[in-house]
């Protein structure tokens, strides 16, 4: 029998192309690292260290069948992998990608297989809402931010063991061009060097906030002529012939549409976790007015040309700060340098926090 082997759990086929929060770098990790992974169970079979696993949606919400559902339908697959590979192992270092239900359906079986398992949660969101008993449970969280760490610890007794990762991104992808590629990217795409643009990406959830910005922009609209604005990763659009709506594009083509622009606004109404898109939209040169919730005044903290919402649902703050970032990059023309982009909230840091965590 081996001693110990480390499984990785996701609902997310790993590797992915899928644009998502953290799916672009586990996939780079799990082709870059081979060997940190015993085991990748998800709805992926491509590496020599996948195992097909799919999540299924529950069939009924009602309460006393909940736990059987989680156990016999939900979870199942992972379930059956987890109990096949417990019995060639001493330990088991369990991590789950941010799915509760599959953490909850890991931690009911957790004491009942023979080796001995190490439970890790990659918690991506801002409050957690597990059962204390589930939390008990689970021997280490990976956490976004410190504000979501110490705001959570106030609400569960016996709170698990606890790591501040953060987040990355891939600074090959999201940088800022020089001015000779700007100018010409720029021209590819319809603009000139002199628009200023402002960029909005996000889905179409609600509390994403793309009311607020279809308020803001078309406020905007009406008062600088040269204003260009592109909306990214939405059905949603607005009527005005400065509006490009490129809808939703591969995780690869992102940067080419940010790179272009000279503003950024995150104008989500809750509280985010982390907020990566704010940051590859920075990375790329452009500066950011977001909602100052959750963990983005930690995210933006000490960062060049961003600014915070305090009153998110005031269509008048957007404008004003929107006005004062004008101002403050003189009309988008001050852009951060490739080598400040670099630093910032890279993928190398945050694989040496991910694997020391783990």
């Amino acid at each position: 029998m081996e001693k110990m082997a480390k499984v990785l759990i996701s609902n997310i086929a790993l590797p992915t192309a899928t644009i998502g929060s953290w799916t672009t770098r586990m996939s780079r990790f799990v082709i870059e690292n081979p060997n940190f992974f015993k085991y990748i169970l998800s709805p992926n079979k491509s590496l020599n260290t996948s195992v097909f696993c799919q999540k299924r949606a529950f069939i009924t919400w009602k309460k006393p069948l909940r736990k059987l559902q989680l156990r016999h339908w939900v979870a199942s697959d992972y379930i059956k992998q987890i109990k096949k590979i417990a019995i060639k192992y001493d330990k088991l270092v369990i991590v789950v990608m941010d799915d509760s239900h599959l953490v909850e359906a890991i931690s009911l079986i957790k004491h009942g297989l023979k080796c001995e398992i190490e439970l890790v949660f990659s918690f991506h969101g801002f409050n957690l809402t597990l059962d204390s008993k589930i939390i008990t449970s689970i021997d280490k969280i990976l956490w976004l931010s410190k504000l979501a760490s110490d705001k959570n610890k106030l609400k569960y007794h016996n709170f698990p063991e606890s790591y501040v990762i953060g987040n990355a991104i891939d600074s090959k992808i999201f940088f800022p061009l020089d001015a000779e590629k700007f100018i010409t990217n720029r021209a590819k795409k319809g603009y000139s060097e002199s628009d200023e643009i402002l960029i909005w990406m996000a889905n179409d959830r609600p509390k994403k906030g793309f009311h607020i910005f279809k308020s803001v922009a078309e406020q905007l609209l009406e008062e600088q002529t040269n204003l260009k604005v592109i909306i990214i990763g939405s059905t949603q659009t607005i009527n005005h012939p400065n509006v490009s709506s490129v809808g939703r594009i591969p995780n690869s083509e992102v940067a080419t549409y940010l790179q272009l622009g000279s503003y950024y606004m995150f104008t989500t109404l809750y509280e985010e976790g982390f907020g990566l898109s704010m940051i590859e939209a920075l990375k790329c040169g452009n500066a950011v007015i977001a909602s100052n919730l959750g963990a983005i005044p930690e995210v933006l903290k000490g960062l060049e040309q961003n600014y915070l919402i305090d009153e998110p649902e005031a269509i008048n703050s957007w404008e004003d700060y929107f006005n004062l970032a004008r101002t403050n990059s003189n009309f988008g023309k001050e852009r951060l340098s490739k080598k400040n982009s670099g630093s910032i909230w890279n993928y190398e840091d945050w694989e040496a926090k991910f694997i020391d965590a783990v």
